[in-house]
């Protein structure tokens, strides 16, 4: 019988795990997704060729409504018990708790996979993204930062992608002090030759002498940020350089991600040199790109008062502009993100000065030398390579366990 791997997602599962999972699958696991979500809201079928087994709730949770609720408790309340019924069969080699909401993850390991080996995997680490009163203030529930705290206190190992020392930077924020496991592999977001394409020698560039850059990934809707993001677009387009935006939200569907996206950039549609796009599949949507120049990334900016983030995180758009074979622009608080691509010659950041002259900045690169380091960037920085780590890791987390 093949050793069970197991990852829980309490959001739609993110393309890492589908790469890591794949290397399971290759060297023999059978590999087992459980997400709570809703089956509309991510690529289901995308995600059968990485799955042994798919077990999806069809049920996300909300913000209470006194009338929409218990419609949605009756339409999908069945969905939700036969998931947490059919999670229970299950006898794991080992199990991945994938953050984001993490009392879901708490729940998990308290009453059904608590005698199994967990590794704990907070994509996102909120202690990083705020302290403990501002979170208050905001709305994060006590019972939802307690249980970040369970799940680095109670994982019998930790993975995390970002700053390999990000994790000592925990204590004082949303908590007090959090002890962790002794066992931490730092595992980054690597690409998978499986995304990768050949590199694109008919840019759109060729054609009409101008830049293109290319943005993936979801528009945050608060007005803070999104008057920065608006601020940063509205710069760009003034130096008559392309903005190709192809916007999806974790937790939205295609088409919602769209009309969100439309909603908050409204104002740029009738520009010739702004150009918005339905979003596609993980693996389509690396081809699709790999016709533009640079790729692009901004970040939620306005967390910076008290976060973290911008210093430790790494994300899936470092992997996904490498695997598309372009070099990529990013603002350069990206501490960590500014330490790696220095380090392959790859660092084109900016700041809220240096974009104003930022077309001056990409016509003065040479282009087939960046093209030469995202060629080696990306041969190095793959999932193949760094699997067998990530494998060495667990044997030895199951072992302790026993």
């Amino acid at each position: 019988m093949k050793k069970q791997v197991v990852f829980y997602s309490s959001v739609a599962p993110y393309v890492m795990i589908y790469k890591i999972s794949k290397e399971f699958k290759k060297n023999g696991y059978e590999t087992i997704l459980c997400t709570m979500s809703e089956k509309d809201k991510f690529d289901f079928n995308f995600y059968k060729d990485a799955f042994d087994k798919i077990l999806c709730s069809n049920f996300q949770f909300y913000k209470p409504n006194l009338i929409k609720t218990p419609i949605y408790i009756l339409k999908r309340g069945f969905s939700l018990i036969r998931f947490i019924f059919l999670m229970k069969l299950l006898k794991p080699y080992v199990w991945f708790g994938i953050g984001r909401t993490n009392w879901q993850i708490k729940f998990t390991h308290k009453y059904l996979f608590k005698k199994y080996p967990f590794i704990y995997f907070p994509y996102d680490i909120q202690s990083h993204l705020t302290t403990r009163k501002e979170a208050i203030e905001k709305g994060m529930r006590l019972f939802e930062i307690e249980s970040e705290k369970y799940c680095f206190e109670k994982a019998d190992g930790i993975m995390h992608k970002g700053d390999p020392k990000e994790l000592n930077s925990l204590d004082g924020r949303i908590f007090d002090k959090v002890i962790l496991p002794k066992n931490i592999i730092n595992f980054y977001p690597y690409c998978s030759k499986d995304f990768m394409v050949r590199f694109n020698k008919t840019k759109l560039s060729d054609k009409d002498k101008e830049i293109h850059l290319v943005y993936i990934g979801g528009i945050t809707h608060g007005e803070v940020s999104m008057e920065i993001v608006s601020n940063l677009i509205r710069e760009i387009l003034r130096q008559k350089i392309h903005i190709h935006l192809y916007c999806k939200t974790q937790h939205l569907s295609r088409e919602e991600s769209y009309m969100g996206a439309i909603s908050s950039l409204n104002s740029f549609l009738g520009n010739k040199y702004f150009h918005l796009h339905n979003s596609l599949g993980p693996k389509e949507i690396i081809s699709e790109i790999s016709k533009y120049d640079f790729g692009l990334w901004f970040h939620d900016l306005h967390k910076d008062k008290h976060s973290l983030d911008l210093k430790f995180s790494t994300g899936n758009k470092l992997s996904s502009y490498l695997e598309a074979g372009i070099p990529f622009i990013y603002e350069k608080r990206l501490k960590f993100i500014d330490k790696i691509m220095k380090f392959h010659g790859l660092n084109i950041e900016y700041n809220s000065k240096s974009i104003k002259n930022i077309r001056k900045k990409l016509n003065s690169l040479n282009y087939k030398k960046l093209i030469s380091n995202v060629s080696n960037m990306r041969d190095n920085f793959c999932m193949e390579k760094n699997f067998p780590r990530l494998e060495k890791f667990v044997k030895k987390i199951v072992s302790l366990k026993k």
